[in-house]
């Protein structure tokens, strides 16, 4: 099989933009395909190249992947996996950094949605943020279930990592400040501790087989609400008080 560049050059040989002409940002690429623009058809190549890794790392893990696995499955060769990425470990760093730049995201709606439902008391947009977390979880579920493993093993991912969940531990923190002014709460400790449970609750219920449904996340909502909310809060609108 052919490799198949999917390329044009980019402005003045250098690496692409990170927006394109419409402000849309770029897909992240790994360090072949940052020296030059992609086409269309060589950002499906690299989407098929990342989706089938994603594929792999759940079924293999990091270890037991191999860029052969990557190729047979996304029906590509190893000349094309190489004008994308260098090794396995920078498509691994390009699937982290797509997973911690939706989180970034994440964690400005933190801001609107988590942060408007402590001051206001609204139950809904506190859940409302809760089910874009679990779709995250969900979405990348493989790299979620080794932060921990994949930072100590790559310094560049560990970075990526860590600055994910400041950015949404500063996030909520911020909001829980603004909640609770001059409360018993410290609000660091509480929305890590907020973080750390949604994190692991979704580790759970897929170690024992159990699904994340609604009324999972309902119930996750409601926890979080009346924690955070404190004893005097008005008892949530939610499914999980009816």
């Amino acid at each position: 099989m052919t490799a198949d560049t999917g390329t044009e050059p980019g402005p003045s040989g250098g690496e692409s933009k990170d927006a394109g002409s419409d402000g849309s940002p770029r897909p992240v690429v790994g360090v072949p395909a940052s020296k030059r623009a992609l086409r269309s058809q060589g950002r499906l190549t690299m989407r098929k190249l990342l989706d089938s890794a994603m594929k792999v790392l759940d079924e293999r893990g990091y270890h037991g992947t191999r860029v052969k696995d990557v190729v047979d499955l996304s029906n590509t060769s190893h000349g094309t996996f190489y004008l994308y990425f260098s090794n396995k470990e920078d498509l691994v760093r390009a699937l982290t950094l797509e997973a911690t730049s939706e989180a970034s995201s994440l964690s400005q709606d933190v801001v609107v949605e988590a942060g408007s439902s402590l001051a206001g008391g609204s139950w809904e947009q506190l859940r409302s943020w809760i089910g874009d977390y679990s779709s995250l979880w969900s979405r990348y579920a493989p790299l979620f279930r080794s932060w921990t493993d994949l930072a100590t093993m790559d310094e560049a991912v560990g970075d990526q990592t860590r600055r994910m969940v400041t950015a949404l531990n500063e996030a909520m923190a911020s909001q829980i400040t603004a909640a609770h002014p001059g409360g018993d709460l410290d609000p660091e400790v509480s929305s890590m501790a907020m973080l750390a449970m949604l994190d692991r609750f979704h580790f759970m219920r897929e170690l024992v087989g159990r699904p994340v449904d609604e009324a999972a996340l309902d119930t996750l909502a409601t926890i979080m609400y009346r924690a955070l909310t404190g004893p005097d809060a008005t008892e949530p609108a939610g499914p999980a008080s009816t």
